[in-house]
């Protein structure tokens, strides 16, 4: 996985980019780098997180996920993001979170 990302936003002075990539870890199987910031500066770096390859592409997965929806477009000439990098098709698609039951409304004193 290696992404680039921004987002151009002229009237609002807003000229930003997001790259998140895997790279191999020496203590771990991969560890995922995110660096973002203003387009024609070097941004700031953060290592993520790292571990198993697949635990990594579900972290960088989220991201992509986020920043998208934050308005980021892929940006690199014939770089386009493939519905296959923001789902899994190795994992099941998650289960409905289970609903809560209210307790019965008692009569008697008011709540404070």
């Amino acid at each position: 996985m290696d992404i680039y990302l921004e987002k151009i936003e002229p009237d609002r002075n807003c000229f930003r980019f997001y790259a998140i990539r895997i790279e191999p870890d020496f203590f771990a199987e991969a560890s995922l780098v995110v660096q973002w910031g203003r387009i024609g500066r070097a941004g700031r770096i953060w290592v993520r997180g790292s571990g198993t390859l697949r635990d990594v592409e579900d972290m960088g997965r989220k991201i992509l996920k986020l920043r998208l929806r934050h308005g980021y477009q892929p940006r690199r000439a014939g770089q386009e993001i493939e519905a296959e990098v923001l789902e899994d098709p190795g994992r099941p698609a998650p289960a409905a979170p289970p609903s809560r039951k209210r307790s019965p409304v008692r009569s008697g004193k008011p709540h404070r």
